[in-house]
């Protein structure tokens, strides 16, 4: 008996653990809604499509302003945590991803500013498959985790895990260059392209 007290305590204890460490990533806990509408704005131009007409080059001329604050809008900022020990501000965004069915992808990241609010550092760590809501849920958990901590995603690459529940980016072919602040193919001489 004293075996399984023993037992149920310290599962107890770790499911414990466990949520707090999912809690503890949740936006509400962090930011008000304004605030959350303003870090959504802030890194829609890196995070979204480029606006119709614009260029990477263009992309923050004024005259597409209002199309990047219809993009965040559609974005749901699922993570954020603003990390004491390295500096970094870790995010995670949702939106809805072109399907037939209501498909969902996520695209987790760190930044950092400097004492004026510009962004100085942006790089975007990994972004899911096209995945159901509750999976992607279910999923990130894990994903953005281990991201804060330092840890290796690349056990859930796909090339790794051979699934597609799980990073579809970075792989074999893609990477985030943190310079040009974007996503880019590996060409095969092993230079990036557009």
């Amino acid at each position: 008996m004293k075996y399984y007290t023993t037992l149920i305590a310290i599962l107890l204890g770790l499911t414990g653990c466990i949520r707090s460490t999912s809690n503890d990533y949740r936006t509400e806990n962090s930011l008000t809604e304004l605030k959350q509408d303003s870090f959504k704005y802030a890194i829609v131009r890196y995070a979204g499509k480029l606006a119709k007409r614009a260029s990477f080059e263009s992309k923050f001329d004024q005259r597409y302003d209002d199309e990047y604050r219809n993009m965040a809008s559609n974005m749901q900022l699922d993570k954020y945590y603003e990390n004491p020990k390295d500096g970094y501000t870790y995010f995670q965004i949702r939106r809805i991803a072109p399907s037939i069915h209501e498909r969902y992808v996520a695209t987790g990241g760190r930044l950092k500013r400097d004492d004026q609010g510009k962004i100085t550092d942006y790089e975007e760590i990994y972004r899911t498959w096209k995945m159901d809501k509750s999976v992607l849920e279910e999923k990130t958990v894990s994903f953005f985790d281990d991201m804060v901590k330092g840890k290796d995603l690349s056990p859930y690459y796909t090339e790794n895990i051979g699934d597609t529940e799980h990073i579809e980016f970075p792989d074999n072919q893609t990477y985030f260059n943190k310079e040009n602040r974007r996503w880019e193919m590996i060409s095969s001489d092993s230079s990036a392209v557009k």
